[in-house]
């Protein structure tokens, strides 16, 4: 195609021919377009239009056909038939026929810009992070490694008579005061029921005040003990819990399990008590 039938688009008639295929004008009106270029850009709206038309079809208003016609027949033949546009209108069926399909990059351009709108504005769920498992048998295998003794509470389970005991107890708690960090290995304990009943750990730090609760005789025991977390047993064995001490403990002294209602307490009545680990 020759520079005289073929005017190249700049930036102001692509503007031009999207307001004309949207809608948003209804005719040209840019000294700067001479009249080849104009037709050019008549018929590359008509290809854009015809394009949306087959996609999503729409009933032609009545008298339309004929105004297009008409408009068509205003155009010389000549010049019509010399123009190397990209559809060359036929005046016997009024039908557009392809030649050179030149509006084609112009629609990647614009698909592309779709897609990207598209990817930017939808909504995007946030990334999956997937938990890592927790190997609380090297974690606390760990603690024990990695605490110089003077710094760390190993202390054997003693058990009574409970309920809650239901096999040979084996285990202990290992707690570093300085990290304020711990765990309990314990076997022996029967599986509980969540919805009905939790086991819950206390602390007695030898530091805290004792007397506060008068009830449990003298000494260590009467004080305010510090809440050492709540868990369950889930299965039959050996087990592993970490310690969630909701105080720091400046000087471990003694460590107590209680059975209790679902959640736990702030303050434990003590009527259940199936495991103690007590200072040597």
């Amino acid at each position: 195609m020759t520079d005289a039938h073929n005017p190249q688009f700049d930036d102001r008639a692509m503007d031009l021919i999207l307001d004309r295929v949207l809608g948003e004008t209804e005719n040209y009106s840019d000294d700067s377009i001479d009249a080849q270029l104009y037709q050019e850009m008549e018929l590359a709206a008509a290809v854009l239009d015809q394009a949306a038309a087959e996609s999503a079809p729409l009933d032609m208003p009545e008298g339309l056909a004929d105004r297009i016609k008409n408009d068509v027949d205003q155009y010389p033949a000549q010049q019509v038939y010399q123009s190397e546009s990209p559809y060359r209108i036929d005046q016997h069926t009024h039908q557009s026929t392809p030649q050179r399909v030149q509006w084609v990059p112009w629609m990647v351009a614009a698909a592309s810009l779709l897609i990207a709108s598209a990817a930017i504005l939808l909504p995007r769920s946030a990334p999956v992070i997937q938990p890592q498992p927790v190997d609380l048998v090297a974690d606390r295998l760990a603690l024990i490694d990695q605490t110089p003794v003077g710094e760390l509470t190993q202390w054997d389970w003693i058990s009574t008579d409970d309920q809650a005991v239901v096999g040979e107890v084996i285990g202990d708690v290992v707690w570093s005061d300085t990290l304020n960090k711990g765990y309990m290995r314990i076997s022996g304990l029967a599986v509980n029921d969540p919805s009905l009943e939790q086991y819950q750990l206390w602390i007695f730090d030898a530091t805290r005040p004792t007397g506060d609760l008068p009830q449990f005789g003298e000494g260590l025991l009467t004080q305010r003990p510090i809440d050492g977390g709540v868990f369950d047993i889930n299965s039959a064995g050996e087990v592993i819990i970490e310690i969630d001490s909701k105080l720091a403990v400046k000087q471990a002294a003694a460590f107590a399990i209680t059975v209790e209602p679902p959640g736990g307490v702030v303050v434990s009545d003590r009527t259940r008590v199936p495991l103690l680990a007590l200072a040597p």
